[in-house]
């Protein structure tokens, strides 16, 4: 009789590149997808060794020392190794999920007991990508889904994604009414695809918004100039005459703002200033103080038709888990009832 040999920490991966979504509209086949709502947060991998939580961002920086709130996890997975794939969040207004609270945590390596108590953030879990020996991701994510179930029960700081399979639509008129960004479809039979944005999973949006490189600002007028203006907009995109990818224009957001958001965007602006414009396209105006292309903003916006600029544009928040050069113009394919 052969016996399966004892799992090995060698084994445990300690380093997984996350699943991404494309932007789409409903599913004309909503039975053979499965619905969990859209969470205003950042993705987060948690890795549980049996003895240690690790948590990593999109972009696989340790941020377990962010989120001392969630170190129960660990002691509530018991000696079971897993993997977890989720969003952490924060509340807001109405407890909904508001990514400009979240700005308060996200960037604090060692948050005070008070900031932690004022602004406590919630891990929402949807998937898990490794059990006991064995990696689930070849799996289906129905049986995922059904595992991760089985695996991990709702605490006082973590929960599980609501999941329900063919039924997007009313999901969706939920989210709207709930005042939420709107819910990812995910193919019932489909594994999980480390590292790639597949169409098997599908965002589909109530309010349009996406990342935007920051190519520069314009400070607010007179004696507020330690205050935004507005953030010149871009993102990578092919070159109007040849080839490669330039970063292209793309608007103004002026709005959104806190004063808390203004100091925290002003100290990032002026570590990054450049004398040059990033833009391949010219900037209208003369006012703008420009930035090296590194800073990543979450912006919610109206109208961005094809050839003009966004329109109704609000600002949410500073990102650090995606880098400039991975941000591209996402189709504007809005939920579907």
């Amino acid at each position: 009789m052969i016996r399966a040999r004892s799992m090995r920490a060698s084994d445990f991966p300690t380093r997984i590149e996350p699943m991404l979504a494309v932007a789409g509209g409903m599913p004309v086949d909503p039975q053979q997808w499965g619905f969990e709502y859209k969470w205003d947060g950042v993705r987060c991998m948690a890795y549980f060794d049996g003895r240690r939580l690790t948590l990593r961002s999109r972009n696989q920086i340790i941020i377990t020392q962010r989120y001392p709130e969630l170190a129960n996890l660990g002691k509530a997975l018991g000696n079971r190794r897993v993997i977890l794939d989720g969003e952490i969040i924060a509340l807001g207004a109405a407890g909904r999920p508001s990514f400009a609270e979240l700005q308060q945590r996200m960037h604090v390596d060692a948050p005070s007991a008070a900031l932690v108590a004022r602004t406590p953030a919630w891990f929402v879990i949807f998937d898990i990508l490794h059990d006991g020996a064995a990696s689930t991701m070849d799996r289906q994510y129905i049986d995922r889904r059904a595992l991760l179930e089985k695996t991990v029960a709702a605490g006082k700081q973590w929960h599980l994604s609501p999941f329900h399979a063919g039924d997007g639509p009313a999901m969706l008129e939920n989210a709207r009414t709930n005042s939420l960004e709107g819910v990812v479809a995910k193919i019932l039979t489909s594994p999980y695809l480390p590292g790639r944005r597949s169409p098997a999973w599908r965002k589909i949006k109530i309010v349009f918004g996406q990342e935007f490189v920051i190519g520069g600002w314009i400070p607010e007028a007179g004696e507020r100039s330690d205050r935004v203006g507005a953030l010149l907009l871009g993102y990578y995109g092919q070159a109007t005459h040849g080839r490669g990818r330039v970063l292209r224009y793309a608007g103004r957001v002026g709005t959104g703002f806190s004063d808390a958001t203004h100091a925290r965007v002003v100290a990032a602006l002026k570590r990054v200033t450049n004398a040059k414009s990033p833009f391949a396209d010219k900037v209208p105006g003369g006012s703008a103080i420009f930035v090296k292309p590194v800073l990543v903003a979450e912006v919610e916006y109206r109208r961005w038709p094809r050839g003009g600029m966004v329109q109704q544009a609000s600002f949410k928040g500073l990102r650090t888990d995606k880098p400039a050069s991975a941000i591209v113009r996402e189709p504007q394919s809005k939920g579907a009832l």
